[in-house]
């Protein structure tokens, strides 16, 4: 089930508000209720120590001009030292009296009262105040005070939506733009306005698209480039079995059919080659991470080249080698070193000679071949690996693609491919293997 980032940033963050708006409305109440019974009690003292020198001679009930003796919250009584009230302010509401001094809580039949008593020579003054209204009276005073939280509160709320929106406004435009995309169009994703924290998946989402965009320019490139091949092979073909059809001996039909086994030979060595290649596309899976021993692998690809050296006597030399394993796949690995062997023995002259050696440098290993060619001239170099590519003025039959693939499958285990002048007169191919971490390798 998909989450809207939108809503829970919005959730999370108005929660996060209500509740320390609670915590703070809470506080800030409690705070403002003390503070109103501290401003009752200062009332209820100063009006007892101004009534404290008054002077009250006779026993008289206080007529309130209101028909509602509740219209007082306050209740004052004085008593003389006899134990007389001389004063009353609400007839209705008589308090004991009592020599408290000081504040106090009293409960009455009419409810619970706040009680301050000052006593001077003569006379005891009681003020007091019902408890409920008191509290009544804090609570509207707390709730004035409040108010304008509320609105703070909303405002706050409304700021927390208008924020996420707006920080999520450029994942919501390059949404839009990915949607709106054709299937073809792999053109980086605009970064413009985007947050840092944003930006680094971003940047790996264009670099996705730039290795898409170079894997499916190769793809191209190796379809339209086998195609040419293919239809140049097939022509090929098709002219050698025409040829076959107009033999009118048997030695004309005999050189016609060695010439087309020898096309499907070829045939079937070019598709052999492009089904490698394509293994070996950078739209293929990862490769696996088992670790491979080099030398058997040029033990395995030198026992399938042994034939063709020795149909053109040429002496393949690789002795013992040491046993350095590096991660890769064991088929992928051979078919590098069989491609290196194939190109070195084809290009090498009759009775010539093949080396191969393998040494740790570092941490890499090197697998060396070197052939006593004619070499390749530096200048064309840079192109030996393109598919289907051929040193002009060479006459050596081939697909054009086992130094590509040599390349393919280097790139893939993060390998690199170097080119030099052999010591045997040839051309010097080095691959350079990194190392697997925490392998004991044997020494050279």
């Amino acid at each position: 089930m998909m989450r809207s980032l939108r809503i829970r940033l919005i959730l999370l963050l108005g929660v996060a508000i209500v509740a320390a708006s609670a915590v703070q409305f809470t506080t800030s109440f409690r705070t403002a209720m003390s503070q109103a019974d501290k401003l009752f009690d200062y009332h209820m003292q100063q009006m007892a120590l101004a009534l404290q020198d008054s002077p009250f001679q006779q026993e008289q009930w206080y007529s309130s001009p209101h028909d509602n003796d509740n219209a007082f919250e306050f209740v004052i009584q004085i008593w003389t030292e006899d134990g007389v009230r001389v004063y009353q302010s609400r007839r209705y509401s008589s308090l004991p009296n009592q020599g408290v001094l000081g504040y106090s809580n009293v409960t009455l039949d009419n409810g619970d009262w706040r009680v301050f008593g000052v006593r001077n020579e003569t006379r005891m003054i009681q003020v007091a105040q019902k408890l409920e209204a008191r509290r009544s009276r804090a609570i509207s005073l707390a709730m004035k005070a409040l108010w304008p939280s509320i609105p703070v509160l909303l405002l706050l709320l409304g700021v927390v939506w208008w924020v996420v929106t707006s920080a999520l406004a450029p994942l919501d435009r390059i949404g839009r733009d990915l949607a709106n995309r054709n299937a073809d169009s792999l053109a980086p994703v605009d970064a413009t306005g985007v947050p840092q924290e944003v930006s680094r998946l971003v940047a790996e989402v264009n670099s996705l698209m730039g290795r898409m965009v170079q894997a499916l320019q190769a793809q191209k490139r190796f379809v339209d480039d086998a195609a040419h091949e293919l239809r140049s092979l097939l022509t090929a073909l098709t002219l050698q079995v025409k040829t076959l059809s107009r033999a009118r001996d048997d030695a004309a039909r005999a050189q016609a059919i060695t010439r087309l086994q020898g096309g499907v030979d070829r045939a079937s060595h070019l598709m052999e080659q492009l089904l490698v290649l394509a293994r070996q596309d950078p739209l293929s899976e990862s490769a696996p991470g088992a670790l491979v021993s080099i030398a058997d692998c040029v033990e395995q690809a030198a026992d399938e080249m042994t034939p063709l050296a020795l149909s053109r006597q040429i002496e393949l030399h690789y002795g013992t080698l040491p046993n350095t394993r590096v991660r890769g796949d064991v088929e992928s690995l051979r078919m590098l070193v069989r491609n290196l062997l194939d190109n070195a023995i084809r290009y090498t002259p009759v009775s010539g000679q093949v080396r191969v050696k393998l040494a740790v440098d570092d941490a890499h290993a090197v697998l060396a071949i070197e052939d006593s060619g004619s070499g390749i001239p530096a200048e064309n170099r840079d192109r030996i690996f393109d598919r289907f590519y051929r040193v002009p003025g060479t006459n050596v039959s081939g697909s054009g693609l086992g130094l590509a693939i040599v390349k393919a499958i280097a790139d893939r285990y993060h390998a690199s491919v170097e080119l030099g002048q052999a010591a045997l007169g040839g051309l010097a191919i080095q691959v350079r293997f990194p190392l697997p971490e925490g392998i004991d390798q044997p020494k050279n």
